[in-house]
């Protein structure tokens, strides 16, 4: 057989334990779809600190990087030149959903509809086989619509991640098929037959009482706090420090159930502060809270399971929770999470 090879389009750079996961589990999907010998070529803002090392997967740095800077012309001129002879050799292009097609979120000024009309436009000037493997839509501006119809026509395969993405293309007559998160295979093809989901809150009404009133004890227990700076409470002058609050509020209440409290940043975004777990969390250190300080650390705990509970807005936290039998309290921040978890049963 062909020695097959695909160059990946993938959110690898931000040290985000949830997109590090997708791209592991894509490839071993990948590799079932094509063949276990396929080359992959991952393309990546950062090829220092890689999470995921294997055997036929090489890392390429993106054309453009931080363009505005002019030092890196040089830098650029060789990545463009690679990113057209990897393109060229290519037996299919992936692109995969982390980050990638949304008008606008909370933690992000960034609107890539244009990077990625660009790219596409430049993978079917080759006449490769573009592939969308579960991607996240979230469109909101109908000026958009264009774009995103130009994103996706004439494709190999496209699979989306929720019904609402799958609307969305509806909406402009491309064709999609949902399937499940990568991390959902993260040990394997399990069959959920348990639903380890505790509480399901919204994120601003979720407050100290949910645990009292949780039929749970916390006694000589475990328990993992995760979430993400801006999402606890309504906005306001005083939104910050109302958060804050919240957070050491839930932290004293486990302490005095005799709770072991660990918090669990995902991400460790070198760049985006509001992006980065690890610095929000740690403001809530104290002698009796630990902290996972990196994400091979995180992700130790969830295969291990060496927590009982899991307190969590994000994600892939709540997935991989599911997938290793871990209790968790789900606190419901957006849509995208909601449709994402929609698929467990």
């Amino acid at each position: 057989m062909k020695e097959r090879k695909i160059s990946i389009f993938a959110s690898i750079w931000s040290q985000n334990l949830g997109d590090e996961l997708i791209l592991k589990n894509e490839i071993n999907l990948l590799k079932k779809e094509f063949w276990e010998n396929t080359k992959f070529f991952v393309f990546t803002y950062d090829k220092k600190d890689l999470f995921f090392k294997e055997k036929n997967v090489f890392y390429k740095e993106y054309f453009p990087i931080w363009f505005s800077k002019p030092w890196n012309i040089f830098r650029n001129i060789k990545n463009f030149f690679v990113l057209i002879f990897t393109i060229i050799f290519s037996d299919f292009i992936v692109i995969w959903w982390g980050g990638i097609i949304f008008d606008k979120e909370n933690q992000s000024t960034r609107n890539p509809l244009d990077l990625w009309n660009f790219r596409t436009k430049l993978f079917r000037f080759f006449c490769k086989k573009i592939y969308f493997f579960r991607v996240w839509i979230d469109i909101k501006q109908e000026e958009n619509l264009k774009k995103l119809k130009n994103i996706f026509k004439k494709s190999y395969k496209i699979t989306v991640r929720d019904q609402n993405s799958k609307n969305i293309l509806d909406f402009i007559n491309i064709e999609s098929k949902i399937e499940k998160d990568p991390v959902f295979y993260d040990d394997g093809e399990k069959i959920f037959l348990k639903d380890f989901c505790l509480k399901k809150v919204k994120s601003t009404d979720f407050s100290v009482s949910d645990l009292k009133n949780l039929d749970y004890d916390f006694s000589w227990k475990t328990v993992w706090i995760w979430f993400r700076s801006g999402y606890l409470v309504k906005k306001s002058n005083l939104s910050k420090r109302m958060e804050e609050w919240k957070i050491r509020e839930m932290i004293i209440f486990l302490q005095k159930s005799w709770a072991k409290v660990v918090l669990l940043p995902h991400s460790f975004h070198k760049t985006d502060i509001l992006a980065n777990d690890f610095e929000f969390l740690k403001q809530f250190l104290n002698s009796d809270v630990e902290i996972a300080e990196n994400m091979q650390e995180v992700y130790d705990f969830y295969k291990n399971k060496k927590m009982d509970l899991c307190i969590s807005m994000r994600l892939h936290s709540m997935i991989l929770s599911q997938v290793y039998e871990i209790n968790y309290i789900w606190v419901s921040y957006s849509l995208k999470t909601e449709e994402a978890l929609k698929v467990i049963f």
